[in-house]
């Protein structure tokens, strides 16, 4: 439980400097507002989609030891 707690805390992390850099590309002129919401959804459903498997593989571990 700690560990997947740590990769989604991890992954929470690498989320906010996506979302970091992307305003810093948007005040810097390099993307436009409509990118930048299109990608902050972009990396949002990515970090859902590894979230997801964290908390699947953390699942499959637990019934795992409960069958020893």
């Amino acid at each position: 439980g700690k560990y997947a707690e740590d990769c989604r805390i991890a992954l929470r992390n690498v989320r906010r400097n996506a979302m970091d850099e992307l305003k810093k590309l948007e005040k810097n002129s390099d993307i436009s507002k409509d990118e930048r919401h299109e990608y902050e959804d972009e990396v949002q459903a990515l970090t859902d989609s590894f979230v997801a498997k964290v908390d699947k593989a953390l699942e499959n571990k637990e019934q795992e030891i409960l069958q020893v």
